[in-house]
């Protein structure tokens, strides 16, 4: 990443005198500054780019940033933080913005772990009215997420970093950088390497305030990045249990189509008409799978005139925060959802991406990136948790393993697609390795350079040896990381190579390997993966995967 600021009593562009830090992420820093011209106080964030970008990839990002800033600048609403000015200094884009006292949402969940339903419709309706008047100008926010949004002191509520995050993406075409709990907030389309649309916000925000109730993603809870993102990318969501009567509208939010969605418009009317604080909410509800309420069937959007909180408060425009999904222990969900299958070719990227674990975290991280989905702390997994996810294009040479639950194994030809487990339980995607490791059957060598050559082959096969290659995986790993054969074929057909490098057998039953992947658009991106090995008819299967780090 280009230098940050690091000393204080600095002045930017001859106007914004520095005081102290407010925070910092992925995608810049951010000051308390003085304007010596108008003579008050506001916040100045400095946009980082990454250090591997060339020099006109650099001056592209700048000049996007500047655009993007001014964009932003001309949306006016009481729950959007107020662009002020934007500025270049040292060859670096600045943006100037409001000053509120606030705390973000991903902290404030990070304490409390969930809200009051009231709570979280008040919160959901102010952002939702933000969002409405930007799409009503043709602005899409991109990264919608606890961490962007603040809340005020007085119950108002504003949202922050309209598109600046996924500038580093739409110059080079892949993710290059780090996604802070992006990924729970992801839509599917969006996770598959998409374009994000106006209906895309609202998914984002249906996670947000899923995430709010609840107290973890949509996605479950796992630490795991590249498993989120595979979930991510199938639509594959957990239904909310302690949402109650806004079950309906969160089910229409988070629907898998975009064309299903309710509009930003259409939620914003929902939270804000309805008395939420008398509404009874049940420990659990059973959620129907979808709702027929919301999308191209809906009422006409209804304008952007929501009810918007006193302007006097305002969130401090903090750059993308820890992830903040505090998982309850209540939702133990599969690492990965890539056995939802999508009927039309845009699920096909999703479903492929989950399918094959190991590239689908890749080619999500890729895609998406970042995760920019470097978002924040909140997630990213702002995306993912705490955890910042990282996507990186790897060069061509390695190669990234997905994550936990993701991969699939490298044994000999795959004998039927439900191998009869007879050593280690199927059922864990990620089994942790065990002192003992049970014998293998008859026909498995019991040496590390079985296992090692197990995951060489299995890659050897791909991306087209899908049907040899899906025998190599266990049965549970099958179907709860891969997502079945038809999810997996989907996801190996997003790529058009695949290689692995640098296999060794770190410990019982256990292989680490560096896994490249090549898209079918060209793109890259590289991980450590480590694999769990079971044996299983005699060879050696994949039982889980987990990503260790980026090469």
């Amino acid at each position: 990443m280009a230098a940050a600021m690091k000393s204080e009593d600095r002045l930017v562009a001859g106007r914004y005198r520095l005081s102290k830090q407010l925070g910092a992420g992925g995608m810049g820093v951010v000051w308390q500054a003085y304007d010596e011209r108008l003579h008050r106080t506001v916040a100045v964030k400095q946009l980082l780019v990454p250090a591997s970008l060339s020099a006109p990839e650099v001056e592209e990002v700048n000049r996007r940033a500047m655009r993007e800033g001014r964009i932003a600048a001309k949306l006016q609403h009481p729950s959007s933080i107020t662009v002020f000015d934007v500025v270049e200094d040292g060859g670096a884009p600045y943006l100037v913005l409001e000053y509120v006292p606030s705390t973000n949402l991903s902290v404030v969940l990070r304490e409390q772990k969930t809200l009051p339903l009231d709570e979280v419709a008040n919160i959901g309706a102010q952002v939702a009215a933000a969002l409405a008047a930007a799409h009503e100008v043709g602005v899409v926010h991109r990264d919608v997420k606890p961490g962007n949004l603040l809340l005020g002191h007085d119950d108002t509520v504003k949202i922050t970093d309209f598109g600046i995050s996924r500038l580093v993406e739409d110059v080079t075409g892949t993710t290059t950088t780090n996604i802070a709990g992006t990924p729970a907030y992801l839509s599917p389309e969006v996770a598959q390497g998409k374009a994000a649309t106006f209906a895309s916000d609202v998914f984002s925000l249906g996670a947000t305030l899923y995430t709010a109730i609840e107290g973890v993603s949509p996605f479950g809870a796992n630490d795991n990045t590249m498993a989120t993102l595979h979930r991510a990318a199938s639509g594959q969501i957990d239904p909310p249990r302690r949402s109650g009567p806004m079950t309906d509208l969160l089910l229409g939010m988070l629907a898998t189509d975009p064309a299903a969605r309710p509009t930003m418009a259409e939620v914003r009317r929902v939270l804000a008409e309805r008395d939420w604080a008398s509404a009874e909410v049940p420990t659990q509800v059973a959620a129907p799978l979808r709702t027929e309420k919301f999308g191209a069937a809906a009422e006409a959007p209804a304008p952007s005139t929501p009810r918007t909180p006193p302007p006097a408060t305002a969130a401090l425009p903090v750059v993308p925060v820890v992830p903040v999904e505090p998982p309850p222990a209540r939702r133990t969900d599969p690492e990965h959802g890539a056995g939802s299958e999508p009927e039309d070719a845009d699920r096909k990227r999703k479903a492929a991406l989950l399918v094959g674990a190991t590239a689908l975290v890749v080619v999500l991280a890729v895609a998406i990136v970042l995760v920019t989905l470097n978002r924040d702390s909140e997630d990213e997994p702002v995306a993912a948790p705490n955890t910042t996810v990282s996507t990186v294009t790897g060069p061509p040479a390695t190669s990234a393993a997905p994550p936990a639950g993701n991969e699939p194994p490298a044994v000999p030809p795959a004998p039927n697609s439900t191998p009869e487990t007879t050593t280690p339980p199927t059922t864990t995607t990620t089994p942790p390795p065990t002192t003992t490791p049970p014998p293998p059957p008859a026909g498995a060598e019991d040496t590390p350079e079985a296992r090692v050559a197990a995951i060489t082959g299995y890659y050897a096969g791909l991306p087209g040896g899908t049907d040899q290659n899906w025998g190599r995986l266990t049965a549970g790993y099958q179907q709860k990381t891969a997502g079945g054969l038809s999810g997996y074929k989907r996801f190996w057909s997003g790529f058009r190579a695949v290689s692995v490098g640098n296999v060794v057998a770190s410990g019982p039953n256990q292989v680490d390997a560096t896994i490249t992947y090549t898209r079918t658009t060209g793109a890259t991106s590289t991980e450590r993966t480590r694999f769990t090995m079971v044996a299983e008819d005699g060879i050696w299967k994949i039982g889980g995967s987990s990503v260790i780090g980026n090469a």
